[in-house]
C-alpha cells in the first residue's frame, strides 16, 4: 500500500483564477467595511448629498467589479499568464485545498493589519485627547474607524477559521449537478498516456 500523497496536477491558470477570486473577496469586503467609516453614525457630517450619492455609486461599482471577478477571472487570468497559462504544477494540494489556504492567509491578514491598526487608532486616540482636552470627542471622531478595524478581525477571524468550509462549500457549488467527478482535458504540452 502507497502511503505517499497523491500528487495534482493544476496550471498556472487555475491558481491565477484563485488569486483573482480572492482579490475579488479582498475587494468587496474592504468595500463593506469601509463603507462604515464613511456612512457610520457621525462620520463624513459636512459632505453634502450629492458627493454622498457619489461616493455611494463609487462603492457599488467597486461592489460589481468584486462580483464580475469573482464570477469570471478566467480573462484576466489569461492575460497575465499569456503562453505560460498552460504550464503544468505537480503538487500534493489540489484546488480546493489551494483555495483553503488561501483564505485562511487571508484571514490572518486581516487579524493581523486590524491589530496593528486598532493599535494606531489606540496612539490617536491618545493624541487627540490630549490635542482636544476630552476623550470624548476623540472616540466620536475615531468610532468608525474603530468599528472597521474590529470588522476586519472579526471577518479575519471567521475567515481563518472557516476556510476549509468555504472552500468546500464554493467546490460543492461550482460542481453541483455534475456527476461529481471533477475532469478536465488534458493540455497539449502533456503525455498522451
Amino acid at each position: 500500500m502507497d502511503t505517499r500523497p497523491q500528487s495534482a496536477r493544476t496550471s498556472l491558470y487555475s491558481i491565477l483564477c484563485i488569486v483573482i477570486r480572492l482579490g475579488a473577496v479582498m475587494l468587496a469586503l474592504n468595500v463593506v467595511g469601509g463603507s462604515f467609516g464613511f456612512f457610520g453614525p457621525g462620520q463624513a457630517a459636512d459632505i453634502s448629498v450629492a458627493e454622498r450619492i457619489s461616493v455611494l455609486m463609487f462603492l457599488i461599482a467597486c461592489l460589481v467589479v468584486a462580483f464580475l471577478l469573482w464570477l469570471y477571472p478566467g480573462p484576466l487570468a489569461r492575460l497575465a499568464s499569456a503562453r505560460s497559462s498552460h504550464q503544468i504544477f505537480e503538487s500534493s494540494l489540489d484546488a480546493q485545498q489551494i483555495q483553503w489556504v488561501a483564505f485562511s492567509v487571508l484571514g490572518m491578514y486581516w487579524v493581523m493589519t486590524g491589530v496593528l491598526d486598532l493599535a494606531h487608532i489606540g496612539y490617536q486616540f491618545i493624541w487627540l485627547s490630549e490635542a482636544l482636552g476630552t476623550g470624548e470627542e476623540a472616540a466620536r471622531r475615531l468610532h468608525g474607524q474603530i468599528a472597521y478595524y474590529a470588522f476586519e478581525i472579526i471577518l479575519g477571524i471567521f475567515l481563518t477559521l472557516g476556510a476549509r468550509g468555504l472552500a468546500h462549500l464554493l467546490h460543492k457549488i461550482r460542481y453541483a449537478g455534475s456527476s461529481g467527478l471533477t475532469t478536465r482535458k488534458p493540455f497539449a504540452s502533456e503525455d498522451p498516456d
